[in-house]
């Protein structure tokens, strides 16, 4: 029972991915214009794939639905039914169904009807069925030709990873005689042989794999339609040649040169079968000079595609692997720490070829959660299409920066603040068709989704090329909420920030995508969550964008430590630019309460984390070191008591009573197990930038 609720959640899992592959063939359409054979065969495996799994654990529900659009886009293939925008729609929502389906499994909920989209999938059926009707009556009297009584000759060549895809060969052939009779049936195992050889040189062969092939004598009265038909769930993933009864000796030696196996082998295998003249098939193999022998003949037998293999495991096991890693860590910085109080050089020197290791593997074991954002992207294809037609605008997705990679936790999270920015760039951003063209731009609008490293951090920008924010609104209505004085007066980016005040929108009309006041206050607290930050740049009349940056990754980072009143501070080593003493950058005499200094030229503020943390700094201004660090375009100063140096730092969670706390991001455990706080980057340029958080800052502390 166990082994079959498992094989369930496979089925689950990967209907699900074929799915999600289907809605981006669909959205992809028009970009493969130029690739159409490859478009039509990638959506046509997909939906054959859920319907032959789906008929396999007797989903019947899933598989009539999936069978109608597996006719259709069979048709589409034979090029007997255009493609065009209402049957890219009713495919759409085909797919959507088959998914809903796929979640009442996993859910063991009662099935979606699918009256409605089979309604709507059948005519399509139905013409192409009357047009062939037609075509038959204007026949003449001898059109059933096509069938044939006497034996059938069939050759089933089943792709080497047909059995992990859970098809039997043997199970379609036994079906087939139900159909007539089978005469004969004989294997050829040129592949296995030459698999088996070739093991103890480079280990090829695969117990899971499917290395014979089969040669089929079929006798009954039948059509070539009909023995595909017994085939229908495996066509897709083996080479089947059929020749029908009295085929000449001519045909079969075409044949044999096309199998992949030794052309005499099987010249050889057809007259043992009888399908050949035995002389005949002998004088035509010396007068083509083909070798003799398998090993002869090796190279036309093909390799194995050479795939990449991807093993499914549980997010839990995952995260837990990430935890010990991190334990590894930190217990190896306490043993190097004791390793140095000995003064023992050979220990000293083993431990620190162990601490490489453990770099080696907590690297490694980081990369196991680091997905490419561009399945990400993908899906706001289908967002942006739904959203645009529901305002009746004409918008389109551009993604680059696909393959940036991020980790996992961040993807999963990622996914409800992107849907919010998007669709409120399509409705607040992007102007209708009228009003572009009436200033001159394409009527088309353009959202671009685009990732990429910076600094250590992962940059996600949303971007517009619509109607930007209006900064007078913004001001107005943040007066009216009492959030500005009358005569306050702000810079553009204290404007930016009002956005994301709790319960604040311009928008005058409440609507089912915006107007409530929610939602991007929930955007900057869900990305502050996953320690990043959000910007906005925006300008009117030429569009916005929406700064998102994130951390590589939550778990673990390379720190730089330093001490400030007593106490073990750090910060991500990449947001690091250089460390000077103060009195090296300072004016002579200078007092502490200046908040700038002159570096080569340029204006630096700092912040002296002493009094950001309301702690009494026992040491001088003159043995103070001041460490630069940069996020993005912005860069700041932290002046600090001393400096520690690099190290591995594993991120801890600081508990529900520090949650939110301004500038602390997380803690981490040093090696002599006192507890080290990692503070946030971004909002400590924040803080040295801006003169009013300075201020509040003060008065909090």
């Amino acid at each position: 029972m166990a082994e079959f609720d498992r094989a369930i959640q496979i089925f689950i899992n990967e209907s699900l991915e074929l799915t999600d592959d289907v809605e981006q063939s669909l959205l992809n359409h028009q970009l493969l214009t130029h690739h159409f054979s490859d478009w039509i065969d990638e959506l046509f495996r997909a939906i054959h794939t859920i319907k032959g799994n789906a008929g396999l654990f007797g989903f019947d529900e899933i598989t009539t639905l999936a069978h109608a659009m597996e006719s259709v886009l069979d048709q589409v293939r034979q090029r007997t039914t255009s493609v065009d925008e209402p049957l890219l729609e009713v495919l759409m929502e085909g797919n959507d169904v088959i998914r809903q389906q796929v979640i009442a499994v996993s859910s063991s909920s009662p099935m979606p009807d699918a009256e409605d989209v089979l309604a709507k999938v059948l005519p399509y059926l139905v013409q192409i069925a009357t047009d062939r009707a037609t075509i038959e009556s204007n026949k003449p009297s001898d059109s059933n030709s096509d069938r044939h009584e006497g034996i059938w000759h069939i050759s089933l060549r089943p792709n080497m990873t047909v059995f992990q895809e859970g098809l039997d060969p043997i199970g379609f052939i036994q079906y087939l005689g139900t159909k007539g009779e089978l005469a004969q049936v004989a294997l050829v195992t040129d592949a296995l042989e030459k698999s088996i050889n070739a093991e103890e040189m480079n280990d090829s062969f695969k117990s899971e794999n499917s290395y014979l092939g089969y040669e089929i004598r079929f006798k009954g009265e039948s059509s070539e339609e009909q023995i595909l038909d017994a085939f229908e769930f495996i066509v897709n993933d083996a080479t089947i040649e059929i020749l029908p009864p009295n085929s000449s000796a001519e045909r079969y030696y075409e044949l044999a040169q096309r199998l992949p196996e030794s052309t005499e082998s099987l010249v050889e295998k057809f007259a043992q079968l009888g399908a050949i003249d035995a002389e005949q098939s002998k004088q035509w193999l010396e007068a083509h000079q083909i070798p003799s022998g398998i090993e002869a003949t090796s190279s036309s037998i093909p390799s194995p595609i050479k795939s990449s293999k991807t093993l499914r495991v549980e997010a839990e096991k995952l995260d837990q692997l990430i935890d010990l890693v991190g334990e590894m860590v930190i217990m190896g910085a306490r043993t190097n720490l004791l390793a140095h109080q000995t003064g023992n050089e050979p220990l000293i020197e083993s431990m620190a070829l162990l601490e490489r290791l453990v770099e080696n593997i907590r690297d490694s074991s980081l990369q196991l959660r680091m997905v490419q954002i561009g399945d990400t992207f993908n899906k706001f294809k289908r967002i942006v299409r739904d959203t645009s037609l529901e305002l009746g605008k004409q918008v389109e997705l551009v993604v680059s920066g696909a393959d940036t990679e991020l980790d996992k936790t961040f993807v999963e999270k990622l996914s409800d603040p992107l849907t919010h920015l998007v669709r409120n760039a399509i409705d607040h951003g992007i102007e209708s068709t009228s009003e572009r063209e009436k200033v001159g731009k394409p009527s088309c609008g353009t959202i671009r989704l685009n990732a990429y490293h910076d600094s250590g951090s992962i940059v996600i920008e949303v971007v517009d090329d619509g109607k930007g924010i209006d900064e007078q609104r913004v001001i107005e209505h943040a007066r009216k909420l009492g959030l500005v004085g009358a005569e306050e007066s702000l810079t553009k980016r204290e404007i930016w920030k009002l956005v994301f005040e709790l319960g604040f929108s311009t928008s005058d009309q409440v609507t089912d995508l915006s107007g409530r006041g929610v939602g991007m206050d929930v955007v900057k607290r869900n990305i502050e969550l996953l320690r990043g930050s959000i910007e906005i740049e925006s300008e009117a009349g030429q569009g916005s964008r929406f700064i998102i940056r994130l951390p590589l990754t939550l778990s673990i980072v390379d720190g730089f430590m330093f001490k400030v009143g007593g106490g073990d501070y750090v910060i991500p080593l990449d947001s690091v630019v250089e460390c000077l003493e103060l009195n090296e950058v300072i004016e002579a005499n200078s007092s502490r309460d200046k908040k700038y200094v002159n570096l080569r030229d340029e204006v630096l503020p700092f912040l002296r984390l002493s009094e950001w943390f309301g702690l009494e700094s026992s040491t001088p201004i003159e043995q103070e070191a001041l460490i630069v660090i940069q996020l993005g375009s912005l860069r700041a100063g932290l002046v600090v008591d001393s400096l520690s140096g690099e190290f591995q730092t594993v991120v801890k969670p600081l508990g529900p009573l520090f949650e939110g706390l301004k500038g602390v991001s997380g803690a981490t455990i040093l090696g002599s197990g006192e507890v080290a706080i990692i503070l946030d980057i971004f909002a400590l340029i924040q803080t040295a930038l801006s003169p009013t958080e300075r201020i509040n800052a003060e008065r909090f502390n």
